[in-house]
């Protein structure tokens, strides 16, 4: 796993697509069609989530949710920019970069340390963070 860090210093705003919070009622087969069907999405797994203190926010073009990023609120101290995932199709436009962008503004807006955690073979994802700066804070293991 790899752990980036991201500060008011390091942090670059991208607006490059709307985004927008997810409403857990009217939203939810959105982020259900989004999810990846090795792990489907179910009513009580989004409950959940957000009994698990995650919000989640997206791009939605028309009514298909394009992609999604979600604020974990663990500690006081600390928020973690988690679940991001971009449609197959979509990718590599910056709609990752977006959410990932709308959700660590959100945090640091917050007075939060924000944070992220990726297998050290993700390099989209870490390509994703480092854009919105992210910086390394723990070696890969």
């Amino acid at each position: 796993m790899i752990g980036l860090t991201c500060t008011p210093t390091t942090f670059r705003l991208v607006k490059r697509y709307p985004v927008r919070w997810l409403d857990w009622h009217a939203d939810f087969e959105k982020a259900q069609a989004l999810w990846p069907p090795t792990s489907p999405l179910t009513p009580e797994a989004w409950r959940d989530a957000r009994l698990a203190a995650y919000r989640y926010c997206g791009v939605v073009e028309r009514t298909t949710l394009i992609a999604c990023a979600a604020v974990w609120r663990y500690s006081e101290t600390a928020w973690e920019v988690a679940a991001v995932s971009t449609r197959p199709e979509y990718r590599r436009r910056g709609y990752g970069q977006a959410v990932v962008a709308f959700v660590t503004g959100y945090i640091l807006q917050q007075g939060r340390v924000a944070t992220c955690h990726m297998a050290a073979d993700n390099v989209a994802m870490q390509r994703t963070a480092e854009r919105v700066g992210f910086v390394e804070t723990s070696p890969a293991t």
